[in-house]
Order: structure tokens, then C-alpha cells, then sequence
């Protein structure tokens, strides 16, 4: 379990909370963080990173720039120089760097999801996290799609807090169908799909056996309050959501 994790359920700003704000800026992190959970909940923030043409971490989800700044491109075609005098959202703000967003986050978990497919990219993570103080670097999960990203994360600093592998979750889930999930990874936090092609992913034994290995359990994607407590009652210790503010509001709501 994450170094001072405790047993109340995690809400998790998918991307700072782009269902409340744009995207993976400073500004939604803010408005994330301003919401106020139930007292059995905490507030999380997720971002994504890619990797510029000069090593360096910046806070964005694509592969290019079109979708998300002013620019063009690739972003690991650019230095962080230019990169850094695009503008993101309708606010015109800076693309944030990681340690930017890490000392905005303060005593909250920071999830960072890597989107770059090769080590590199878990190099330059695992050089900015070693930046970082040891309380900051504690707090942070690092998460990837990328199978490789996440075993060179581990291999590069075995104290750093990381999510599943997408090959461990789908182990998990096998062994599970066979009763073998005492066979599984563990020691990592499972940060996966609600269901998966029609196959229920969160079940109250995954969930279970998880919490008894010590681990956490985010499923994602969660913007309503009755899935929420659905995956709660299952034994699910938090969820991603893109809308933090709204599922706060309406949970609290349920509490009084």
C-alpha cells in the first residue's frame, strides 16, 4: 500500500478533472481541489505526461499538439523551450511541467500516467521524482499503459509506488476465474476498467483479494454517485472520475 494511504475511499481527478475543466491544467487541478468529499473520502489528482525532444516531463495526454494547444506537431519533437510558449485551454495557460503539478497537489496522491511507450520515458520520470522531496516522491503513483514503462519504473527505483501492469491485471483477472488469485501481482495499486469487452473487471472477489494483499483498487471511469457506492460495497477502495467536484456534491448529498 502507498506510504500513508489509509482505508477511506479515493477519488481520483481523471487528468486534473477534465469533465470540470481542461484538461491536465493548473486550473482544473485547482478546481479539483477545491471540491469537498464526504468524511469517509479523499480527494486524488491523475495526470498524463509525454516526454519532450530534450528528455524533460510535460503535463499533456497526446502524442501530438493539435487537440490540446495552440501548436502543431509532435511533442517529442519539440523542446521544452518552444513547448513551453504554446497555450493550453481557453484559459491560454502554460503547458504545466510534472514538478509544477507536484508541488500543486501538496499532501495529495498524485497518480502520473506515462504515455510514452519506451524507457525513456520512465528514465526522465524516475529523474524528476528523485527531485523531489521524500514526502512529494511517497505520494506519487506511476501508472502506464506500457508494460515496459512500468517494469523499467520499478527496475530504475524499487521505493516508487506503481499501478498494476495492464499483463498484471489480466493475470489477476484470469487467475481469479480459477480461484488461483493468490497467485497474482501484489504490492501495486490496480487502477483498471469498471468492465472490459463485456467482462465484469471489478468484482467483489478481485476487489477482496486485492484489500487483503494491502492494495488499492481504482476503477475507472466514475461520474455518478450510485456507481460509486456500488463499487465501494464491492470492496473497491476509490475511482477515477472526470467530474470530482460533481461526484463529491452528489455523495455527500447521500450521506446527509
Amino acid at each position: 500500500m502507498l506510504a500513508g494511504m489509509s482505508s477511506s475511499f479515493t477519488i481520483v481527478a481523471k487528468a486534473g478533472g477534465s469533465g470540470e475543466g481542461f484538461e491536465n491544467t493548473c486550473s482544473a487541478i485547482a478546481a479539483a481541489l477545491s471540491a469537498i468529499p464526504p468524511p469517509w473520502a479523499r480527494l486524488a489528482i491523475e495526470v498524463d505526461v509525454r516526454l519532450s525532444a530534450d528528455g524533460q516531463l510535460l503535463v499533456l495526454h497526446d502524442a501530438t499538439l493539435e487537440r490540446t494547444t495552440n501548436g502543431t506537431g509532435r511533442v517529442r519533437g519539440l523542446a521544452l523551450k518552444r513547448l513551453r510558449e504554446l497555450r493550453v485551454g481557453a484559459g491560454q495557460e502554460l503547458i504545466p511541467l510534472l514538478e509544477e503539478v507536484s508541488e500543486q497537489v501538496g499532501d495529495h496522491v498524485l497518480v502520473v500516467d506515462v504515455h510514452d511507450a519506451d524507457v525513456a520515458a520512465a528514465q526522465a520520470l524516475v529523474r524528476v521524482l528523485q527531485r523531489l522531496p521524500l514526502r512529494a516522491r511517497q505520494r506519487v503513483i506511476v501508472a502506464s499503459e506500457h508494460e515496459r514503462v512500468v517494469q523499467a519504473t520499478r527496475r530504475l527505483d524499487a521505493s516508487l509506488s506503481t499501478a498494476a501492469s495492464p499483463r498484471e491485471a489480466w493475470r489477476k483477472l484470469l487467475l481469479e476465474r480459477v480461484r488461483l488469485e493468490r497467485w497474482a501481482a501484489r504490492g501495486h495499486t490496480w487502477i483498471v476498467p469498471v468492465r472490459h469487452r463485456g467482462i465484469e473487471v471489478v468484482t467483489r472477489r478481485f476487489a477482496h483479494a486485492a484489500r487483503r494483499a494491502g492494495d488499492e483498487v481504482w476503477p475507472y471511469v466514475v461520474d455518478g454517485a450510485a456507481e460509486a457506492m456500488r463499487l465501494r460495497a464491492l470492496g473497491s477502495s476509490g475511482c477515477f472520475s472526470c467530474c470530482p467536484q460533481l461526484l463529491c456534491r452528489e455523495l455527500a448529498a447521500r450521506a446527509d
